[in-house]
């Protein structure tokens, strides 16, 4: 058994076209988000719809909009989670179809070495993101570039 190796015809092949996998889960996992917000809002509208006087009412017991919430997070992150599963997979079997070698050691080290490296890289970038986003939120709401100062929450 060769040693993988990036420097081989192919090798670096196999690590460049891995290195997009993390960015296809992270794009994966934030339009699941998306849709599992669109149905928890869908679902406040049709109580604040059926239910008269929920303005004022406590929130529905029957169908919590938490546990709503939940399922719908759950459901769409199935697709999403299939992603690190099958791409294994799929990587043995365009080996086996370009070199006629079953599921080697360079096929898996190809996707080890460019998800791991590049998934470190998006890890990185959307943590400060994320941060930066939050940074800006908070100042607006402070009242800079026409923000509205936020209410004080009430102590639960």
């Amino acid at each position: 058994m060769r040693p993988a190796s990036t420097v081989e015809p192919g090798g670096h092949h196999r690590v460049v076209h891995r290195r997009l996998i993390p960015y296809m889960f992270a794009a994966m996992a934030m339009e699941a988000v998306g849709r599992a917000r669109g149905s928890v809002v869908n679902e406040v509208r049709r109580q604040f719809r059926e239910i008269k006087g929920s303005w004022r009412a406590p929130p529905s017991r029957t169908t919590p909009v938490r546990r709503h919430a939940d399922r719908a997070a759950i459901k769409e992150m199935i697709v999403p989670s299939l992603l690190p599963i099958l791409a294994p997979d799929r990587a043995g079997a365009r080996h086996q179809l370009a070199h006629g070698q079953s599921f080697g050691v360079q096929a898996l080290g190809g996707l080890l070495i460019g998800t791991i490296v590049t998934g470190l890289f998006v890890a990185i970038s959307m943590t400060t993101g994320g941060g930066a986003w939050d940074n800006a939120k908070k100042y607006i709401e402070e009242g800079h570039f026409g923000g509205r100062v936020r209410m004080p929450t009430r102590p639960r």
